[in-house]
């Protein structure tokens, strides 16, 4: 099986494969049924080093901040949260992140740091020291390198991701999936509306990776045909940063509210692809390279 098949696997899954990394799985009291609190267990005696990813194995915020810490190669833990069981609402969760939604992470490199958010995650671990002195020139080339309006680009498609693409995905995805076992005309009016709303979104990463595509033209690197249809393009610039890296999760929910990237969005299938077959992004998703 190739990295395509793979990916089309992860897309008609029941949901997204579980992090490759250590885990801290739910523990039950096997007498009363309750969910013991873990969390306030695990922060009395935190690790020394690394950093403790609070997720969920089918969260795609979740794995976007695991996707970005396997490319900058920080060790990390997650502690895979129990939501059927609210445990993202206990008061020892919510003083890491007062909105009590997941991703929140844990820096125990820097005095142990709690931070939510995972668009401000990702920024935060690419400026963290120990980053900057591993990997620099990736890091900053992350970030949208030295230019002050590539920087401000990068953050754009983050905040466009976190606000637009991940919710409005979520959404139709939710309401799809309420159509299938409640018949209505109002329920599938509201189904459509997100799903509209789905194919809206993902057509302004077409148009922008499209208007890319056409800048090849006049690129060196591009000789013949041949090359300017293969030629990667990104979000910003000429380098992966962290906009490309922040969408890879959520777009592998699109086939499951009907939306084929390669049938109707081409240059976004082939982006997708493209970071799908990064290795240390397969680790994050839970892929091993097969022998």
């Amino acid at each position: 099986m190739d990295w395509e098949d793979k990916l089309v696997s992860v897309q008609q899954s029941d949901i997204i494969p579980g992090f490759g990394h250590r885990e801290q799985d739910v523990q039950k009291d096997s007498d009363e049924g309750y969910v013991v609190d873990r969390i306030a267990t695990f922060r009395q005696n935190l690790p020394k080093h690394g950093v403790t990813l609070f997720s969920h194995r089918s969260a795609p915020n979740g794995f976007k901040v695991a996707v970005v810490l396997s490319e900058l190669g920080i060790d990390y833990h997650t502690f895979n949260m129990d939501l059927q069981h609210h445990e993202e609402r206990l008061p020892s969760y919510v003083e890491l992140n007062p909105n009590a939604r997941i991703p929140s992470i844990i820096d125990h490199d820097n005095d142990d740091f709690a931070l939510w958010e995972s668009g401000a995650i990702l920024e935060y671990l690419c400026r963290r020291p120990q980053t900057l002195e591993k990997c620099p020139e990736f890091a900053k080339q992350l970030l949208g390198g030295d230019n002050l309006q590539r920087q401000a680009e990068v953050s754009a498609w983050l905040y466009f991701q976190a606000s637009g693409h991940a919710p409005i995905i979520g959404h139709a995805l939710q309401f799809k999936s309420a159509q299938a076992n409640v018949s209505s005309l109002g329920m599938s009016i509201i189904a459509d509306r997100f799903a509209a709303e789905a194919r809206r979104v993902v057509a302004v990463l077409e148009v922008c990776l499209a208007e890319k595509r056409e800048q090849l033209a006049t690129d060196e690197r591009c000789t013949n045909e041949e090359d300017y249809l293969e030629c990667p393009v990104w979000l910003v610039g000429n380098d992966i940063t962290l906009a490309d890296l922040s969408f890879v999760p959520w777009n592998q929910v699109f086939a499951k509210v009907g939306i084929s990237l390669e049938e109707d969005y081409p240059e976004v299938y082939k982006w997708n692809l493209r970071i799908m077959s990064r290795p240390k992004v397969m680790a994050a998703l839970g892929f091993r390279p097969e022998n």
